[in-house]
């Protein structure tokens, strides 16, 4: 099996009738907006965003029986700790070469500010192979309606 490409998008749509994909909103910079300074130095921070990883999956057996791949996906922070874990099973279809997998993933923990790392292997009996890793920049803001200016 081999990771043709993966992206982060806020939704993926499959027409069902033309089979084509859509991703919307893809994401490779996020800016989130704290109501105060003390807010933004908070150790945990989790946003509630709701994101999908969408990979393209390649075969070249095209095996006539359905197959299973397993993968997984991990988020790291800019000071390369491991914040979160998916793991995921997609379904090959007989006689497919290629796989569409989609991964919706509901909020986020953030530590800083900086580029975040999702890594996602593929579970290759007991260990795991790289295939892919999509960088996302997190920029953090304080908004300026809730900041009381100095007189």
């Amino acid at each position: 099996m081999k990771n043709i490409w993966s992206v982060l998008c806020s939704r993926a749509i499959i027409d069902q009738r033309s089979n084509s994909l859509s991703l919307l909103n893809c994401l490779d910079e996020l800016t989130v907006t704290f109501p105060s300074p003390e807010a933004m130095a908070s150790d945990n921070k989790s946003v509630p965003l709701v994101f999908e990883v969408v990979s393209l999956w390649h075969d070249e057996a095209g095996k006539e029986a359905e197959r299973i791949l397993s993968y997984v996906i991990e988020i790291f922070d800019p000071s390369g700790v491991k914040l979160s874990e998916f793991k995921n099973q997609a379904k090959f279809e007989a006689g497919k070469t290629r796989l569409r997998a989609i991964t919706g993933i509901n909020g986020m923990k953030l530590s800083s500010e900086g580029q975040y790392v999702f890594k996602i292997y593929e579970q290759v009996v007991d260990q795991l192979r790289l295939e892919a890793e999509i960088p996302l920049n997190v920029r953090f803001l304080v908004s300026l309606a809730n900041v009381n200016p100095k007189q």
